[in-house]
């Protein structure tokens, strides 16, 4: 069982680690919101069926920085609406509290479970430090936003509550391209959609119906092979605005692409984070 963690420092980057990293890790991305906390639910179920590490990630974004001083820039209680100008002693006190919250929560959740797990904060964007350690981590779960939207001082009167916002878990949708690159995002999503009783849903993408039902063959086929079921869903071309829709189309639940760093350097991307409302898992 994990102790109590040390509240976390508003500086450039910190790192507690709380055993020696071993095997697999999965690298999740959080802030204080809904999104972020399907995401580490997600992070957790993969950590404990793969018995990886757990590691956290929180950006203190330096977006808001350029805000700073100017007339416009406000702040707005989610309580009362009042509003006060952006400050950037009032940021970094907030940075700070959420680090702390989030640090807890990434605790309680690894220690109930008895998973290795770590806890960075740095300074950046969030893109940027996605595509600096995607090289390190086995998966990366994202339910962080890349813009400054993602942050806003009166957040952390908003705490994380895990409700979906219409009660219910929504489908994992898998990219399904071939069973050569597919088959440990098949896998992973397999294991999201039994843990959380959710519908498994694979996404393809043809330039035609006889190919989409082809493809959904093949797929199934690879399905039965891990005694389970889902449905395929046609994507007429893979492209963001189409993965966008599939997901907003399914009420998805949470997201899961083959091959990471060629979605992390694939151009739009960042737009496919920012519009996508459930987790994003990245394998390998």
């Amino acid at each position: 069982m994990q102790g109590k963690p040390n509240p976390v420092p508003a500086a450039a980057m910190s790192t507690m680690m709380h055993e020696r990293p071993a095997g697999l890790r999965i690298w999740v991305a959080l802030d204080e919101s809904p999104r972020s906390t399907a995401a580490l639910t997600a992070a957790v179920v993969l950590a404990e069926e793969l018995d990886a590490e757990l590691a956290g990630l929180f950006v203190e974004d330096v977006d808001l920085q350029h805000l700073f001083g100017l007339p416009f820039a406000r702040e707005f209680s989610v309580l009362t609406g009042e509003g006060r100008p952006l400050s950037q002693g009032e940021v970094e006190r907030a940075w700070r509290r959420e680090a702390e919250t989030l640090q807890r929560l990434l605790a309680e959740a690894a220690g109930r479970l008895r998973l290795r797990w770590s806890f960075r904060v740095t300074r950046g964007r969030v893109s940027a430090e996605v595509n600096t350690l995607a090289q390190a981590f086995d998966l990366i779960v994202l339910g962080k936003r890349t813009g400054i939207g993602v942050m806003a001082v009166a957040q952390t009167t908003y705490r994380l509550t895990g409700i979906h916002p219409k009660g219910r878990v929504g489908p994992v949708l898998v990219l399904f391209e071939d069973r050569s690159t597919s088959t440990y995002s098949l896998d992973m999503g397999a294991k999201l959609a039994r843990r959380n009783g959710a519908e498994l849903v694979l996404l393809i993408s043809a330039g035609a119906r006889d190919a989409f039902e082809a493809a959904c063959a093949v797929a199934q086929t690879a399905l039965k092979e891990r005694g389970t079921a889902g449905r395929c869903v046609w994507l007429t071309a893979l492209d963001g605005s189409n993965l966008i829709q599939a997901a907003r189309r399914e009420e998805a639940g949470c997201l899961v692409l083959a091959d990471k760093e060629r979605f992390l350097k694939q151009a739009g991307f960042e737009r496919v984070l920012d519009e996508i409302e459930c987790p994003i898992v990245l394998t390998r």
